[in-house]
């Protein structure tokens, strides 16, 4: 049942031009009753902003007022349908590489940071780390931004918080190692007992 809804589902992106279709109908059915457009496209993306897509939960429209003002003017030279919210670009290639990547990944996952930031910021710096604008030993020209977005916060976090239960359990290991030492040290001497000789008679005369 779960499988046949999701291809039923229309895809989010298709989600998102039908949403802005009802918010550019509302502003301009609103501006027509005789409301002031300030007041229209502030209410509008007030109501939309934030709200959820059904084919992608994940994803939420990010709807201002500046910004429905800009789709509206498109809506309006689009000849007010959905398509003329259409995704017109060309996939890139991406400036970051998987190597790069993934050893920044090695990287966290062996010492503590206050955030990712300045984690990146430290790797980055360091030798050998190549990349896109890797020149004479310079720092890579990949942004943090651009390594978050692949590598999102939350799961930097999942590795320093794994990272701190390691460091907690290996700091208690070490505690029990040394209590239970001093146990034995308490109990048993440094060294075995002597063993003695016992000396027999002479009877010589």
């Amino acid at each position: 049942m779960s499988s046949l809804q999701n291809k039923n589902q229309i895809p989010w992106h298709r989600e998102r031009a039908n949403k802005l279709q009802s918010a550019c109908k509302s502003v301009q059915t609103r501006i027509s009753r005789g409301e002031r457009k300030q007041k229209a496209f502030r209410r509008v993306a007030k109501y939309h902003d934030g709200r959820s897509f059904k084919g992608d939960p994940k994803r939420h429209l990010s709807l201002s007022e500046g910004t429905l003002r800009h789709l509206f003017a498109k809506w309006k030279r689009g000849g007010e349908v959905p398509s003329a919210f259409r995704f017109r670009y060309q996939p890139r290639r991406s400036a970051i590489t998987a190597p790069v990547l993934i050893r920044f990944i090695d990287y966290s996952a062996r010492q503590q940071f206050p955030s990712m930031k300045s984690a990146w910021q430290k790797f980055s710096t360091r030798g050998g780390n190549y990349g896109c604008g890797r020149r004479s030993n310079k720092p890579l020209k990949i942004t943090y931004g651009m390594a978050r977005y692949f590598f999102p916060a939350a799961k930097y976090s999942q590795l320093q918080e794994q990272l701190e239960k390691i460091d907690q359990a290996q700091d208690t290991l070490a505690g029990r190692r040394l209590d239970f030492q001093a146990e034995i040290i308490t109990l048993l001497s440094a060294r075995p007992p002597r063993r003695r000789v016992k000396k027999e008679s002479d009877f010589q005369i």
